[in-house]
């Protein structure tokens, strides 16, 4: 078990040498940071570490990335991570971060990483402050879930990032340790196998931490589980769901501060496994389904930082998790099925693979209806295709408004959670030009197989929209903002769950407390 924990955020390079000289347990150093913060004069702290002046020296000349010492049993680590960064990279390189930690972190005692950054933007953009792509990146390196039957090294990682120039303001290592504490626990929910996580044990999850965490802080839960889905008119949750021994939910997490003028929502996808359901998938594509659910983990995760950090101080903000397994029995939805939405709408089912705009439907029906929000983003998981749009690193998301769309493309950049925009274009993708049905409001997928190369990541997002009301509000002209991200491959990376999700919708609230000001 490794506990990772932010010490300090500042110019004093002498907080990590102090710490360094009066922990004797530390047995990795690592001191990391583009090269020209490395190889500034008295950069590093040497005489902590009873180095030579010159040891950065092979760094300095280019003749190598990394370079590792053994002192007084310990191993010194100083690596470099790559400068190289386009326009749709952000301030600091998280994937380049998070390799390099990963690789020189250690794998037992305690660890200290050293983050040597030549401005503060690398860490909280200067316009809002909020966390950077290295706390993330930093906090995604050490993951919590393991089942191997041997213990896991009980260990202490701790985290000092020193800044070339002092901050324009105080930084909270504090609470840079609330996020990086989101984004381990989004990524350990991810890597859950499903006979752990289901629906019945996500949704005590989930109470038990708005128990212990979130109910001091004024935050309420509510949770529609079962029957109650069917009988209340949520027809998509309950139908995706119903053939699982283990009930469908769907859970509202609401922090509504004294002084809000203005209310968000997010919607999170929480499959916690999926068959494909009737639509069986075959052919290996059923593996690692158990990371369906990363849409929900990533809206959980990232309400529970957003308000232990007091960000949304000036909006009301909720967080809507649709809970479900896709499994198989004799009561699992059929392919020819027409199921009504809770926004009223009725979808004919063409496959039961495509399950997931179908819970999503059910929830930004509730939050349209009974949270009037001004802003409404849902994640998820959802398309495959999604990977041929962004890429593996990149979520993609398609939204009604220009403005919302540079907002939320802003914030993955700041925190590593990288977003490109989807099309939007309703005239051409809209339900009722590729999803249109005979029988029903809409189908679940494109009836004609040539619909369904049509940009598929972006008009399963219009198919979620369709469910928006009212709609006047919620087109490109109205006054609400909306996004689709489907984050179906940065979810996962090399086998483990990413924590994304988190930092992205983090970043958001910040910018949404300053548009909201």
């Amino acid at each position: 078990m490794t506990s990772v924990v932010f010490r300090s955020v500042s110019a004093d390079a002498a907080l990590a040498s102090d710490f360094l000289a009066q922990e004797g347990s530390i047995k990795t150093v690592l001191i990391i940071g583009e090269k020209a913060s490395l190889t500034a004069e008295n950069a590093l702290p040497l005489a902590a570490l009873s180095l030579p002046a010159d040891f950065a020296a092979p760094i300095a000349d280019g003749s190598t990335e990394s370079i590792t010492a053994y002192v007084a049993g310990k191993s010194v680590t100083l690596a470099t991570f790559t400068e190289k960064k386009s326009r749709n990279l952000g301030p600091v390189r998280s994937d380049a971060i998070h390799e390099v930690v990963s690789k020189n972190g250690g794998k037992e005692g305690d660890a200290v990483v050293i983050a040597r950054l030549s401005n503060e933007d690398q860490v909280l953009p200067a316009v809002s402050k909020i966390p950077g792509a290295l706390v993330l990146a930093i906090a995604r390196a050490f993951p919590l879930y393991v089942k191997k039957s041997k213990a896991a090294a009980v260990r202490t990682v701790s985290v000092h990032i020193v800044l070339a120039e002092a901050p324009a303001s105080p930084i909270d290592a504090a609470k840079l340790q609330v996020l990086a504490n989101a984004v381990r626990e989004c990524a350990n929910l991810v890597d859950m196998p499903p006979n752990e996580l289901n629906p019945t044990t996500y949704v005590e999850i989930v109470r038990n931490v708005w128990k212990n965490q979130l109910e001091a802080h004024g935050v309420t839960m509510t949770v529609i589980q079962g029957t109650e889905l069917r009988d209340q008119g949520y027809g998509g949750l309950w139908n995706v769901g119903k053939a699982s021994e283990n009930a469908p939910a769907l859970v509202v997490l609401s922090h509504t501060p004294a002084n809000a003028q203005k209310t968000v929502a997010w919607v999170g996808k929480g499959i916690t496994f999926d068959t494909g359901g009737l639509s069986l998938k075959v052919g290996g594509v059923m593996a690692n389904m158990k990371t369906d659910m990363g849409g929900s983990g990533g809206v959980f995760q990232g309400f529970v930082a957003t308000v232990l950090n007091g960000v949304n101080t000036n909006f009301n903000l909720h967080a809507i998790l649709c809970i479900a397994e896709n499994s198989v029995d004799e009561r699992a939805y059929r392919v020819d099925d027409v199921i009504t939405s809770y926004s009223g709408k009725t979808v004919e089912v063409l496959n039961t693979d495509a399950e997931g705009r179908l819970v999503l439907m059910d929830g930004v029906a509730h939050a349209c209806k009974h949270l009037n929000p001004d802003v409404l983003v849902d994640m998820a998981t959802l398309t495959g295709a999604q990977t041929y749009a962004t890429g593996a690193k990149h979520a993609g998301f398609v939204s009604n408004s220009f403005e919302f769309e540079g907002m939320l493309s802003r914030a993955g950049l700041g925190s590593g959670d990288l977003a490109y925009p989807l099309m939007y274009c309703p005239e051409f993708l809209s339900v009722d030009k590729v999803m249109s049905s005979k029988v029903a409001d809409m189908t679940n997928i494109p009836a004609a197989a040539g619909d369904r190369a049509n940009a598929p990541s972006a008009a399963s997002g219009l198919f979620v929209a369709a469910h928006l009301s009212p709609e006047e509000k919620w087109t490109e002209s109205g006054v609400g903002m909306w996004a689709h991200i489907d984050m179906a491959f940065p979810c996962n990376s090399g086998g483990r769950g990413t924590g994304y999700g988190v930092g992205i919708l983090y970043k958001l609230a910040e910018t949404l407390r300053a548009k909201f000001a």
